[in-house]
């Protein structure tokens, strides 16, 4: 039998001075008791037919929270949600379009106007805080809508303020793969516009045409404050009175009198040319929306931190709880029970927080575990938790996230999504050298996956904050890993197919939890708070 001896591994680069992890034997054998069963039970429960899909605002969501609040209270989980118990309550909006009340009228130079059609000229956003909206106002090209503190603006020399701003989906060429998701994320580019006085936008998908049609169900979903007054969300929450999307179709018709070749502009922008300027037309649009609230739960568990000062810092582990709930049937089956997405990523804090309990392990910092809901419905729960915590905002210091692990095949590298901006990164290396797994650069970046899940939420209110997902490392000579998932997530990934029954490696899910649960302990125990890489774009957002 392997002998367990104290185990110290240093985390080097954490500010001046080399810090230690002490790995003791009761936390290895912990880790070493996490048992597949277990991880397979809590998947089979979650993702079981009666839960029908864990849509936020159902009795399948509400039975998801009462597994977690019960698994919680087992294993000796403190609370950590709203008034001494385990829940957050949220209020969620799901706002509809009036498809045939929305109108954009476009202006020339000379006062003649041209009425667009819906479907096939445009569409309307949602408004989640207005029932009418509607804006005019001269229309602006401002290339890909982005700006990069000191380095890159789409602004620069353009007055936006009371203007409709008209932006390309995309960013730059030459970005980092978590950079580009961020300046690609449509709720990015609009908060921006917002910020630099744009009353509106039009947001062009390079598709030749809209893809739409007049009786499509155009829909937004935000988190409320209790007043109703805020929206909380990865998308469009309301800072702009009126948003449309087109096409390219549009563009080349807004092109059409301004003296500049849509062809040659759009090759500028990527090359990272900023080609912004005034185009020689306006636009009137209005539309209507309706409105429906109900309420819906973040689950947040306690583990105490153990020191008299860090105990009052926090190191969150989070997963969203929901998933898309009934859809279009698939040979047969209408519930899309999302095993993998994210039952298994609940699963996965679950027992990492059996490890805590069980190992006798006393962080210094304290650690939340928290279920978020309303991830698939633009991060609503997330976005709402990281702007209004349980906790002090500013006590914080990281968020670590787990979204649809993947456990498909052996876990031998991983790609810690957002670990690059930051200290973390030392502790995804010391988790990963003590399980032998390699370290790898983001193989998909055209996913756009970091902006996806629920680490961007804390990211965007300046908490350093990373995602785990798999790497292409392989044992199998020959075998492409990397295409094997590809193949897999379109045959599982928001589909009904995403049970049990499907692909399952509980051996690889074993590791994942163990690889977590050093990531946050590992932050737990340095003294030092994770810090941002020194200029990072991401520490510069304000908590």
């Amino acid at each position: 039998m392997k002998k367990y001896a104290l185990i110290l591994l240093t985390l080097a680069g954490l500010h001046s001075s080399a810090q230690q992890v002490t790995v003791s034997k009761k936390i290895q054998q912990a880790m070493n008791r996490i048992d597949t069963n277990t991880i397979r039970s809590h998947i089979a429960y979650l993702a079981d037919d009666k839960l029908k899909g864990r849509l936020p605002g159902t009795e399948g969501y509400q039975l998801a929270v009462d597994y977690v609040v019960d698994q919680y209270k087992q294993m000796g989980v403190a609370p950590g949600g709203d008034n001494g118990g385990y829940t957050q309550k949220l209020i969620l909006r799901r706002s509809l379009l009036n498809n045939k009340s929305a109108v954009a009228v476009l202006k020339d130079q000379q006062g003649n106007s041209d009425t667009l059609d819906f479907a096939v000229d445009f569409t309307a956003v949602p408004h989640p805080l207005q029932t009418n909206a509607a804006a005019a106002g001269q229309l602006v090209f401002v290339g890909y809508g982005v700006e990069i503190p000191g380095q890159y603006s789409d602004y620069a020399g353009i007055d936006v303020k009371g203007k409709i701003v008209v932006i390309v989906a995309g960013a730059p060429d030459g970005l980092i793969s978590t950079l580009t998701a961020h300046f690609s994320n449509g709720g990015n580019k609009l908060n921006t516009a917002f910020a630099k006085g744009a009353v509106g936008a039009v947001l062009i998908n390079l598709a030749p045409r809209l893809a739409g049609n007049s009786a499509a169900v155009i829909q937004t979903n935000v988190a409320l404050n209790p007043e109703k007054t805020t929206a909380y969300g990865r998308a469009f929450i309301g800072n702009m009175q009126v948003v449309l999307n087109s096409s390219k179709a549009l563009l080349n018709r807004l092109f059409m009198h301004s003296g500049k070749n849509v062809e040659q502009v759009l090759a500028d922008m990527k090359k990272g040319k900023a080609s912004s300027f005034v185009l020689p037309c306006s636009i009137t649009a209005s539309y209507n929306t309706t409105h429906t609230d109900f309420e819906s739960y973040n689950v947040v568990g306690l583990i105490p931190g153990s020191d008299k000062t860090l105990k009052n810092e926090y190191v969150v582990h989070s997963a969203h709880l929901d998933h898309v709930g009934i859809g279009r049937a698939v040979n047969g089956d209408s519930i899309y029970n999302g095993a993998h997405d994210n039952a298994s990523g609940v699963a996965s804090l679950l027992e990492i927080a059996r490890v805590y309990k069980t190992s006798g392990a006393k962080p210094k910092r304290s650690v939340l575990i928290i279920m978020v809901t309303g991830e698939e419905m633009g991060l609503i729960g997330s976005s709402y938790f990281a702007a209004n915590p349980t906790v002090p905002k500013a006590s914080i210091v990281a968020d670590v996230n787990t979204d649809m692990p993947t456990v498909i095949a052996p876990l031998l590298s991983v790609v810690p999504l957002g670990a690059e901006h930051s200290s973390i990164m030392n502790n995804v290396k010391f988790a990963a050298s003590y399980l032998k797994l390699d370290v790898e650069k983001d193989p998909e970046p055209e996913q756009n996956r970091f902006v996806r899940s629920d680490q961007y939420s804390f990211v965007m209110n300046g908490i350093p904050a990373l995602h785990i997902k798999y790497g292409n490392k392989t044992n199998i000579p020959g075998f492409d890993l990397d295409a094997f998932v590809k193949q897999w997530r379109a045959k599982y990934y928001h589909q009904s197919a995403d049970g049990l029954d499907g692909v399952f490696n509980f051996t690889a899910a074993k590791t994942y939890v163990q690889l977590n649960f050093l990531i946050s302990y590992s932050i737990a125990q340095t003294t030092d708070r994770p810090t941002w890489n020194k200029g990072d774009l991401f520490g510069a957002v304000q908590q």
